[in-house]
């Protein structure tokens, strides 16, 4: 399922991880996927969203405590699955990074599929006056001057392969069926 993000968003999805375990939720929300995003002051999102420097905003905005609210929160074991707001959002952040024609999905996408629709984290970016369209204008600049690597061989081929093998075979199977009824004449 991650086989296309890249190491930066796999590490902000492995955080939203590590705050949900902090507070003993039962699943990953978007504000934990947005605070996962405020981790690392060398990502693409912080960078291009100033979410570092409004990470503590960010989380009063959302009400979530700065300080852990479970007893050892590191020591916690536990596999949490993604919300349906956080699935929402993974979503969204694979159309974005499908829009610009980028195979990787990196933590800008993860930041703009947040925005795409209303929820919580939403709300707390707009309040520090981000918008889509400008995190839009900065990715791109940012990879005008820092491009992706490319794909790996065959990985668009295979996409598009699993996107339209049904469809394919349906129309195949309705070929047959037309040239079998038109020799029975």
């Amino acid at each position: 399922m991650f086989e296309r993000y890249t190491d930066e968003a796999k590490r902000a999805i492995y955080f939203a991880h590590v705050e949900a375990l902090h507070r003993n939720e039962q699943s990953i929300s978007v504000k934990d996927l947005l605070l996962g995003l405020t981790w690392e002051s060398q990502s693409l999102a912080c960078e291009i969203g100033s979410l570092k420097e409004n990470a503590v905003e960010l989380r009063s905005l959302m009400g979530i405590p700065h300080l852990p609210s479970t007893l050892l929160p590191y020591f916690r074991k536990a596999k949490i699955p993604l919300d349906g707001d956080g699935k929402k959002a993974l979503a969204y952040a694979v159309e974005e990074a499908n829009r610009e024609r980028q195979w990787w999905i990196d933590s800008d996408h993860l930041l703009r599929g947040l925005m795409r629709f209303p929820n919580d984290a939403e709300r707390a970016l707009l309040t520090t006056n981000l918008q889509v369209e400008a995190l839009r204008s900065a990715s791109a600049q940012h990879r005008k001057k820092f491009p992706s690597p490319p794909s790996p061989k065959g990985a668009r081929l295979k996409a598009t392969l699993k996107k339209y093998w049904l469809r394919g075979l349906i129309v195949a199977l309705l070929l047959v069926i037309f040239a079998y009824l038109k020799s029975q004449g």
